[in-house]
């Protein structure tokens, strides 16, 4: 019953439901207490146990009814092989409560040293229910929870009949080919092997929807997360949002942690004993010294031209994403003049802010210099040691007057300049790239073209913040 447990909770990790080690202690304590014979109150007790959320329970619904369904032989290429359907018997019996048929099932060994006769019968029979617990426990023999990818099935389709006893089904299907009357044996015998063959492998195929969901879809996150962001396919689209709001969620479930430690500050000594004066010292009461952390104010500007736009796309889609941390986010984007984009994020949800935001800024060529002359118009004014300058761009300024001056005004008043380039830091000064001019008044200029790269600079953005505060 314990491993039971334990592949259900492997089948909830595959089906993109975390299942922490106290919930999984609470389970095991719930299950102890209702047992396993009623079926709906053990899904209730399990339930209340690992689905914390709406969306959670109904995964765990979903992935309860999966788990605990018999999965049984299919009966009608049975009875062409000889045994009439109708007295094949049924049931729902728990799959993992099965201790083999009583015919050698018990285990590879016991299949293959007396199993290979005992599965043909059972074939030609029809039994079903028989089959199906000896493939349930020849599954746990080879490990099919373990089955994450679909290059998988066949090594473990073929392991599965193996531990079932196929090597002794095939060798007597050989025997009854030397057989010259033994000819009509040998069809029932090959139709049950091939009945064998697609029973199992429709079984490891539920077995990896189940089991291997979250990490394929792992596997192609993390893929996504080191690509170039202008390599993205349009299609990847919605679930690269879904990632950013994920990381969003880890990076503010991090910082606020360290939020709330700096909040509290350090123990203000003078003002407890002053309020435990009446208690002869004993510090009935304490009073801490508070720490006020601020949180960011960030003013983003983005170049959408046609060679960062993805980069843009997932920096605001980032900035906004981090609501709960970022206090004020000043959105602007650019190709040859600034644009106030803040209203269009203000008035629509985040991720039609953006494609609103991407198809009505741009279509020329890029100006820096013309950029910063804009900034420095209507921007500058509101610059302050509490303000920090988020730059996306390539610095390709198409010949033009870079005006690297106003960068160096605007590294004096803000509290930091971060330039995110999607160039590698080789590219930087080649060509008409003025890089290495603006880099000197940053106080960070890095190559930033992948959803890891955003994130590790946020994640500074705000750990900095916390650390000055």
């Amino acid at each position: 019953m314990q491993e039971t447990l334990e592949d259900f909770f492997k089948a909830l990790r595959g089906s993109d439901l975390d299942v922490s080690l106290n919930a999984q202690i609470d389970a095991a304590r719930a299950t102890a207490l209702v047992g396993w014979s009623d079926r709906e109150l053990l899904k209730s007790a399990l339930g209340a146990t690992l689905a914390k959320t709406v969306p959670d329970r109904a995964i765990f619904d979903q992935t309860f009814q999966r788990f605990f369904h018999f999965d049984s032989f299919g009966t009608e290429r049975a009875g062409k092989a000889g045994a009439p359907p109708a007295g094949v018997p049924s049931g729902e019996p728990p799959p993992s409560t099965d201790q083999g048929s009583g015919q050698g099932s018990g285990g590879p060994g016991g299949c293959h040293g007396s199993g290979g006769q005992a599965l043909s019968q059972l074939l030609l029979s029809g039994d079903s229910a028989a089959l199906s617990r000896r493939m349930q426990q020849a599954a746990r023999d080879v490990g099919l929870t373990d089955i994450w990818f679909f290059t998988q099935k066949g090594y473990y389709t073929q392991k599965i009949q193996q531990a079932m006893g196929l090597d002794l089904l095939d060798r007597e299907i050989t025997e009854a080919r030397r057989q010259t009357m033994a000819s009509q044996r040998v069809a029932q015998l090959e139709d049950a092997r091939k009945h064998l063959f697609e029973e199992v492998r429709n079984f490891v195929e539920r077995k990896l929807s189940m089991y291997g969901t979250a990490p394929t879809r792992e596997l192609h996150d993390d893929f996504l997360q080191t690509q170039k962001l202008s390599n993205i396919d349009r299609r990847d689209f919605a679930r690269m949002h879904e990632i950013v709001r994920k990381i969003a969620r880890r990076l503010a479930e991090r910082h606020a942690r360290r939020k709330r430690r700096e909040l509290r500050g350090q123990l203000d000594f003078r003002r407890t004993m002053r309020a435990n004066a009446a208690y002869g010292g004993v510090m009935f009461e304490t009073f801490w010294r508070s720490t006020k952390v601020e949180r960011p104010r960030v003013v983003a500007i983005c170049d959408v031209s046609g060679s960062v736009r993805q980069y843009a796309r997932f920096l605001l889609l980032f900035l906004y994403s981090l609501d709960e941390l970022v206090s004020d986010v000043q959105s602007f984007a650019f190709t040859n003049h600034l644009v106030d984009v803040s209203a269009t994020f203000a008035a629509l949800p985040v991720e039609q802010a953006v494609d609103r935001v991407m198809r009505a800024v741009g279509g020329a060529g890029t100006d820096y210099g013309q950029v910063l002359e804009d900034i420095d118009a209507q921007l500058m004014h509101r610059i302050d040691r509490r303000t920090t300058v988020l730059i996306l761009g390539d610095a390709r300024n198409n010949r033009g007057h870079a005006r690297a001056e106003i960068m160096k005004t605007l590294y004096g008043r803000a509290r930091r300049v971060i330039w995110l380039n999607p160039e590698p830091v080789s590219f930087w000064g080649l060509g008409d790239s003025e890089m290495k001019r603006y880099a000197p008044y940053c106080h960070i200029a890095r190559e930033c073209n992948s959803l890891r790269h955003l994130e590790r600079t946020l994640d500074q953005l705000l750990r900095t913040n916390s650390a000055s505060a």
